[in-house]
């Protein structure tokens, strides 16, 4: 098997960096300011049904994580998501205080519909450790989650203010992501880049994040194809089935 150099694992950040995501006609709006409240409705719905499955993603990733000190850095993150131990703190719930604030209560939350494009997104994350094995499942996690999120929410964050003015406590979710997820890519990438020391291996992990990516995308097509359903004016406060 054939031995990878540095220069290659860094090429994992260069398909983050490169890909079409950032393009995406959503975000765009997003950094123009053409959000209004039923956007981000529909994307704070749709968000958080793939945010609360992130610790089974987690989970399936240490289901198949034989290495213990890999086991270790896997749970640190989960415990994380869950709240270090505090249900409240926990990063679902913290999502729900921003949906409460956008006028979805819980129950509401909990009966709306997955969209196909984001039961898509959590499948491929609950398929690649299972496909490629637990390294590729941590560098989809590590380049196409935990390494995105601080610039991809920054950008969301910005389109969700300008269309619906909210309480700064109900936006606690995005700027816990946007600081903290930095430190758990690094993390995570200590973990990866020592391990990969085959091109088979390297290959692997970078099927696993453009697979990812392009997962994402197809979220945001999802988010886009429920606004296109509907005529939404500034005043409007529609919420759609998917």
């Amino acid at each position: 098997m054939t031995q990878i150099s540095s220069p290659v694992r860094n090429s994992f950040r260069e398909i983050t960096d490169n890909h079409p995501l950032w393009n995406h006609e959503f975000l765009t709006c997003c950094r123009t300011g053409n959000l209004f409240l039923p956007d981000v409705q529909l994307l704070a719905v749709q968000m958080y049904k793939f945010s609360k499955e992130f610790n089974r993603i987690l989970a399936s990733i240490l289901s198949c994580c034989q290495d213990e000190s890999t086991q270790l850095v896997i749970l640190e993150n989960l415990f994380d998501e869950m709240g270090q131990g505090d249900v409240n703190q926990s990063h679902p719930e913290l999502f729900r205080r921003f949906t409460r604030a956008l006028g979805i209560d819980d129950k509401t939350l909990a009966a709306l519909p997955t969209a196909p494009e984001t039961l898509a997104l959590v499948e491929t994350y609950l398929r690649i450790p299972h496909q490629y094995g637990y390294l590729a499942a941590l560098g989809a996690v590590c380049y196409a989650s935990e390494g995105i999120v601080s610039s991809l929410y920054t950008q969301l964050y910005k389109g969700i203010v300008g269309a619906a003015p909210l309480p700064k406590e109900s936006l606690i979710f995005f700027e816990v992501h946007i600081d903290v997820d930095d430190s758990h890519a690094a993390k995570l990438a200590a973990v990866i880049e020592p391990r990969i020391s085959t091109s088979e291996e390297d290959i692997k992990v970078k099927l696993a994040i453009v697979e990812a990516m392009d997962a994402r995308v197809q979220f945001f097509n999802g988010i886009q194809r429920q606004i296109s359903k509907y005529s939404l004016s500034p005043n409007s406060s529609l919420l759609v089935s998917a």
